[in-house]
Parts: structure tokens; sequence; C-alpha cells
């Protein structure tokens, strides 16, 4: 029987094992990432996104799979960021704390803050899921996936601010929430900052701004500023 010894030296040399296979599965995810938005999900090969990231086409296979799971992890990597490849969004410390804000105001502009973020890093990518989607079915799935859960966020912000008793006194849930999922669209950031030019500030404060402005009483809503500085 092994000795403490050995079994300390297996029990490293598997955690060793397995913290590389897990940065070897990112940085396929990541490289799949960054071809996928600049080229295209079918103009992207699984040789190119290897050689993206340094390992062999059967290590791509091995570690994550074909194209559609790439795209899937890729995607999810991208929402989530960095240092928090496993941890979904909404779990993230940042994501708890906005969603225990008691200030309804402050809770939309911490969320805007996450979605600026979360679209500096998504929306290339995700413009390339969108396009991908009308020709592809394992892709059109994702995108009724990524949809639903954008939905589910709008949905949940929503739920904290009816708690609140903050919300507009002229919408329901469904409307409200309705609002919301259409301002959390990544296709926002892609289309005012990557193609209009915005600063991400003058972005951010729009995007609070026009959440309070839709979503609560009116009256109490600070003044836009741009944020252009």
């Amino acid at each position: 029987m092994p000795n403490e010894r050995e079994r300390v030296k297996r029990a490293y040399d598997s955690s060793l094992r397995r913290e590389r296979a897990e940065a070897t599965r990112i940085a396929i995810v990541a490289a799949a990432g960054r071809l996928f938005a600049r080229n295209g999900y079918t103009a992207t090969s699984v040789d190119e996104i290897a050689a993206g990231a340094a390992v062999s086409r059967a290590t791509v296979f091995n570690s994550v799979g074909g194209k559609p799971e790439l795209l899937k992890q890729a995607y999810r990597l991208a929402v989530r960021g960095p240092g928090h490849a496993n941890t979904p969004l909404g779990q993230q410390a940042r994501s708890r704390s906005i969603s225990a804000e008691p200030d309804p105001h402050k809770l939309l502009a911490g969320y805007a803050e996450v979605m600026v973020g979360v679209g500096k890093r998504l929306a290339p990518l995700y413009e390339a899921v969108r396009a991908a989607a009308h020709a592809d079915p394992e892709v059109r799935e994702l995108w009724h996936t990524i949809t639903e859960e954008r939905r589910t966020a709008a949905t949940g912000i929503v739920r904290r601010l009816g708690e609140r008793g903050s919300l507009h006194q002229s919408l329901d849930a469904q409307e409200a929430s309705d609002i919301l999922w259409v301002l959390n669209d990544p296709g926002l950031y892609q289309l005012l900052v990557t193609e209009r030019r915005w600063t991400q500030s003058r972005f951010r404060s729009w995007l609070a701004t026009s959440m309070q402005a839709q979503l609560l009483e009116p009256g109490r809503c600070p003044p836009f500023a741009d944020g252009a500085k």
C-alpha cells in the first residue's frame, strides 16, 4: 500500500494535471472566441483554432469538442469574463452585490455597468452567433438559449424592482421584462460603441438612464450625462 508521502504526491500530481488541462481548455476556448468574432463561425476551422491556441487538432477535440461546443463555451467565457470561467455571471460577487442593492436607481446603474463590461467582451462574438444562427441548426439552438438567458436575467432584475415597490405603475412585470430584455442586448454595444464610436462611459450613462427612465417611477431619475470625457 502507498505510504502517506506517496498519497500526497499522487494527489498533488492529479491536481496539477487538472489545472493544466483546465488552462489548456480555456486557452482553446479563448482562441476560438477570438477567431469566431473576427472571421465568423462558418469561416473558422478547427485547425485555425488549434493553431491559435498552440495545440494539436486532436487536443481541441479532446479538451472541448467540435465547433458547436467551441462556440458555446467561447460565448460562456466571454459573458463570464477573465478569471471567472467556471462561475456564471449572476453568481459572481459583483452581480450578487447589485441584486442586493436597496436603491433601485443604483441597482439599475450597477446592472448597466455590468452590461457594458459584458458588451465589451462579447459584442463581436454575439454578432457572429447571430449571423450563423440563420444557417446552422446547432447555432440556432444556442441563439435561442442566449435570448432566453437574457430574458431570464431581465426578469430577475424586474422582480427585484418590484420587491422594492419602485417599478413604474404603468408597467406589469412582463412588459418591464420585455423592455429590459431589449436594453440588455449586447448588440446595442456593437452599434453605439463599436460602430458609432461612443465612449464606454457615454454608453454606460445612456444605458443606465434609459433603464431608469423606462422602468422606474418618473421624477427621481438623475439627468442624462454623456460621459464623453
